[in-house]
């Protein structure tokens, strides 16, 4: 592939992380804006189904049978998302499963949006699509994010848990 070629793609992924920050943001920001505490169980609801959704097609389609958290541990850390992310494996049991990241290819966009002051708990929203994910492989998977670089924080810990 050219060089020229290769530079083109990379615009294009960059526009569309822009896209996809911009149009989530806001979406999440307006649902919140005018229904308060509703609106954000709205949207955890939403995105959760979204994810899924999507995970739910991923074990149809790759005909994946294996469940459990360690399965999504292992699904998880094969998603180009590890990569786009920067994603490290903290923790992986068969109850628990824990990742860091220090990389967000939106966060600048949600700075530039004024998440951080409008709606600090925007990440902790955003993140129940990767509840969904999980649960496609375990429907007892709870999430915790108890630190996000939208709230400050250096990175952020993403913690799926089976509630006993």
């Amino acid at each position: 592939m050219s060089k020229e070629k290769i530079e083109n793609l990379e615009k294009e992924m960059e526009g569309l992380k822009e896209t996809m920050a911009i149009y989530l943001g806001s979406l999440i920001k307006e649902v919140v804006k005018e229904f308060g505490d509703k609106g954000r169980e709205v949207v955890k609801e939403a995105a959760r189904k979204g994810g899924l959704y999507q995970g739910e097609k991923y074990l149809k389609d790759n005909n994946i049978k294996e469940r459990g958290t360690k399965a999504f541990a292992d699904f998880y850390s094969s998603m180009s998302d590890v990569e786009l992310f920067k994603v490290k494996i903290e923790e992986s049991t068969e109850k628990r499963f824990v990742i860091r990241t220090n990389v967000c290819p939106y966060l600048k966009y949600w700075k530039e949006m004024g998440m951080p002051e409008e709606l600090p708990d925007f990440c902790i929203l955003a993140t129940y699509y990767d509840l969904g994910l999980a649960q496609a492989f375990n429907p007892e998977l709870t999430i915790d994010l108890p630190v996000d670089m939208i709230r400050g924080d250096c990175d952020c810990k993403y913690v799926f848990e089976e509630k006993d």
